[in-house]
């Protein structure tokens, strides 16, 4: 079948694949004979990913040559919590998905403001150029300066990226990079941030989103974010569809948002401010 696909996409080169587990019920063993039969088979298996790092925890003991392992996690604050309980270890490579930079979780909890939001959703004006205008980068994903050379110093650098949307065109050529994120940065002061989790735990960090259900505005301001600060993200940005080409059509709605991270936004953990990397376990 590789050799099918070589034929079809006219390419020598040895297929580069990385596989996604769904399955918590494979023993590391069996996938340890699955990745050593691709690679006989002329792939390139780059890593292999999964959203319970336990199920890959040393799977290269099973090959017959190293392999990477990815850890998969649904939002930021995922990442987050995961460190703190102590499933991430120092050199992991990580990805999450990057609409949950861009998205706050509310307080269910908080009655007075889930009814305004209520209100809000279902009775206010709905404009769809006010939504894309929107979208801000939240506070953790800000970047405070540049990767560190090797005395350790830091340059100044990274990006305070966000995006505005001209309403009287839909072009991606209207969106212009603005030095801002969510209105609350001012207000909360000192917080985590991304950037301390990566130098804290030496990660290898990329990005993802649900190609099916996120607009031209959040992919555009996702995009310069990862491309700004390529010493945060150097993993990149993992895009599932046809390279730089979104879904026409894709518009945020009354009750739809198109943010890139779909369903994920119910099961995922909010970003906590508060806490920081753990100084005192190493």
């Amino acid at each position: 079948s590789i050799a099918i696909l070589k034929d079809i996409m006219k390419c020598n080169a040895p297929f580069g694949l990385v596989l996604d587990i769904k399955s918590r019920h494979v023993p590391k063993r069996i996938w340890g004979i699955v990745i050593d039969a691709l690679r006989e088979a002329g792939a390139r298996v780059e890593g292999i990913g999964t959203f319970s790092m336990e199920d890959i925890r040393d799977i290269s003991a099973y090959c017959s040559s190293p392999v990477k392992e990815i850890c998969f996690f649904h939002t930021a604050g995922d990442l987050q919590m995961a460190c703190h309980e102590g499933k991430i270890k120092r050199g992991d490579s990580v990805y999450f998905n990057a609409g949950s930079l861009l998205w706050e979780k509310p307080d269910y909890s908080d009655f007075e403001s889930m009814k305004k939001m209520f209100i809000n959703s279902c009775f206010s004006e709905f404009s769809t150029n006010e939504v894309k205008r929107g979208y801000k980068l939240m506070p953790y994903a800000r970047v405070l300066y540049g990767p560190k050379n090797q005395f350790g110093d830091t340059s100044s650098g990274g990006s305070d990226s966000s995006c505005e949307y001209d309403s009287h065109t839909d072009d991606s050529s209207a969106y212009s990079a603005l030095r801002s994120f969510t209105d609350e940065t001012d207000d909360i002061g000192i917080c985590s941030t991304i950037q301390d989790y990566k130098e804290y735990y030496d990660l290898s960090i990329g990005l993802y989103c649900q190609e099916f259900a996120i607009d031209d505005a959040a992919i555009d301001l996702i995009v310069n974010h990862a491309n700004e600060n390529p010493h945060i993200y150097d993993l990149g940005l993992s895009w599932g569809g046809i390279n730089g080409v979104t879904v026409r059509g894709i518009q945020p709605g009354r009750f739809t948002n198109t943010d890139g991270l779909w369903t994920q936004r119910y099961c995922g953990e909010s970003w906590d401010l508060t806490k920081f990397p753990p100084v005192d376990e190493y």
